[in-house]
């Protein structure tokens, strides 16, 4: 781990030319001449470890770096890639924008967010059957955001659809369990409370903001997380509490009013509650 920042974390925003929101860019030893410290995506990050050995450090955990490895890196998590010699991975860096282009992109969303909800850490091995798959699929893709190509765009949308639902079927993704109209409602949601769930804490501020009643907002999360909306907004909360604590060396007091609590008191009951262990105790574990 690297020296503790000020701030929580910097965070590495997406820009790209044209309409083609996706980076293809490759990771050798030369990439760690800089020690990697811990930092945010704006965007969606695949690392697919082909040579060497590191670790890479995903929120909370730890996730070993070895050939055949893939990692996904969602918006928002913090992260530190830390690698050695004869290092070699490749990473595919798109925005969200990419899953609402397709109908069959956005339920390959919706299926990520009910993985990423359950705290799972999304690594896997390639497996022998599977090497070769990848492999090709990751040179097509290579060659076509290389090329000169006017519709790279919807093609590398084709295949990076393709690579991301191989890597769900690898996951072991479950299906989901509600696939209703209602799916980009669900999206608009999550998307607000991400921008603002500092600020807001409750379901009705949402459902002002969304133009649907607090009960639509509650039937959302219940079909597509199994939560109350609330218990949706105070999960958000508490991983960026966490991720406070344990990444920033900003006092307790701090933290709570940049999370908007009343005071440190306050935000300290709340988060024993949902955690069972003081803001202190978390962060000297």
């Amino acid at each position: 781990m690297s020296k503790k920042q000020e701030t929580v974390a910097p965070v590495h925003r997406f820009s790209s030319a044209g309409d083609v929101h996706f980076k293809f860019v490759t990771i050798t030893p030369a990439s760690f001449e800089v020690p990697d410290v811990e930092h945010r995506h704006g965007y969606w990050t695949l690392f697919i470890f082909l040579k060497g050995k590191g670790r890479h450090v995903i929120d909370f955990k730890e996730v070993e770096i070895k050939p055949g490895s893939i990692h996904l890196v969602l918006p928002g998590q913090i992260h530190a890639l830390h690698g050695g010699k004869n290092f070699l991975a490749h990473a595919l860096m798109f925005t969200e924008e990419f899953f609402l282009m397709r109908e069959e992109t956005i339920k390959l969303l919706m299926r990520l967010f009910s993985f990423m909800d359950a705290g799972e850490a999304a690594a896997f091995n390639i497996t022998k059957a599977d090497n070769d798959f990848f492999s090709s699929l990751l040179k097509l893709i290579q060659h076509e955001y290389e090329s000169d190509n006017t519709n790279k765009g919807a093609l590398l949308l084709d295949l990076l659809s393709v690579f991301i639902t191989k890597c769900m079927s690898a996951l072991e993704l479950p299906q989901l369990k509600h696939a209703g109209d209602d799916s980009m409602d669900y999206i608009r949601l999550r998307k607000e409370v991400e921008q603002h769930y500092k600020s807001i804490h409750t379901v009705a501020e949402y459902g002002l903001r969304l133009g649907i009643s607090p009960k639509q907002i509650n039937e959302l999360c219940r079909n597509y997380t199994g939560r109350t909306a609330l218990e949706f907004i105070h999960a958000r909360l508490i991983v960026e509490a966490k991720r406070l604590l344990k990444y920033s060396n900003k006092p307790i007091k701090q933290i709570a009013y940049d999370l908007n609590f009343t005071d440190a008191a306050h935000f300290t009951n709340f988060f024993k509650k949902k955690t069972a262990m003081t803001p202190m105790e978390f962060k000297e574990k």
